[in-house]
């Protein structure tokens, strides 16, 4: 066993409360996990876990190791960092968290040539709309379009997106959507829902139709809901009803003549796209080259 090895498992273990676990982020097995942790602890002398079948708890000792292993493990990974981008390399595994929507969409289409430009560097992209914790699923870097709260992680923004209501010209036409009779939605007309935006099936009307109100959202005849942005944009497409969809990606089917913008009076939803990353000042290369890379795609978007 390697020292740095070791010390990686260990406070792969400690991060995550869990062999099982720790055994998943770094890639190994949970007997090869266990293994170094017993290895570590023969070489050290001491006792970093107790360990029972129902029950893992860190022991006094093992909080000094960790706290101690977390400056080691920096250095090291400074010192590699150093080493590869005075070569102009980037190298080793990168962990990435994102929203359907925002993976499928908006950064596959850019992960060739990010492979091309570091064909070194191993991306496992996990794709879900869960806000997954990062110390404990070993995440280098989490997408996130919403505001953020108060957070010991670091965070980069990334751009302003944007979403409608968007409709085929079919249904705008059925339902009468552009005539000055319908400022808004009527109980007649079918909604297709997003549910990473909507639990609810209630959409923020404009302020201006608010008067002498304070309820600015409606709730809407939702004919279908899913959590799949996908799957929601292709039944507007078929013309099964209206929806919200991110205007970057609503673009080329309205250019098609597809999808029509509806403008009869709900707010368009607006989200900061960010990364959020761990680490402090400091990043690993392979961190710092795929933030920039992100940001020099989309950093100049807005409205997407």
């Amino acid at each position: 066993m390697d020292t740095i090895d070791g010390m990686r498992t260990v406070v792969a273990v400690i991060e995550t409360g869990s062999f099982t676990t720790a055994s998943e982020r770094l890639g190994i097995s949970k007997s090869l996990t266990s293994k170094y942790v017993n290895q570590v602890e023969k070489e050290l002398g001491v006792k970093l876990f107790n360990r029972t079948t129902r029950k893992l708890s860190v022991e006094e000792s093992g909080r000094e190791y960790y706290r101690q292993a977390q400056k080691v493990l920096l250095q090291v990974d400074k010192l590699y960092s150093h080493l590869h981008a005075s070569n102009n390399e980037a190298s080793g595994p990168l962990r990435i968290t994102a929203s359907q929507g925002f993976a499928e969409e908006l950064l596959s289409p850019f992960i060739p040539e990010f492979h091309t430009r570091y064909p070194d560097i191993q991306i496992d992209l996990i794709v879900t709309n869960q806000k997954l914790d990062l110390v404990e699923q070993g995440i280098d870097i989490a997408f996130r379009a919403s505001e953020l709260n108060d957070s010991s992680l670091n965070c980069r923004k990334i751009m302003s997106t944007q979403s409608s209501l968007y409709a085929t010209a079919e249904l705008v036409a059925q339902y009468g959507l552009e005539t000055e009779s319908a400022p808004i939605l009527t109980d007649s007309v079918p909604c297709l829902i997003d549910s990473n935006l909507h639990p609810t099936a209630r959409w923020p009307i404009a302020r201006s139709l608010c008067k002498n109100s304070d309820n600015t959202s409606k709730a809407v005849r939702a004919v279908f809901k899913s959590n799949s942005p996908r799957l929601v944009r292709q039944l507007t497409l078929s013309g099964v009803g209206v929806s919200y969809q991110p205007d970057s990606i609503a673009a080329p089917y309205v250019e098609q003549g597809r999808l029509k913008r509806v403008d009869i009076g709900f707010e368009p939803l607006k989200f900061p796209l960010s990364a959020l990353f761990r680490g402090g000042d400091y990043q690993p290369e392979r961190v710092r080259v795929f933030l920039d890379f992100v940001i020099a795609k989309f950093g100049t978007t807005s409205g997407g």
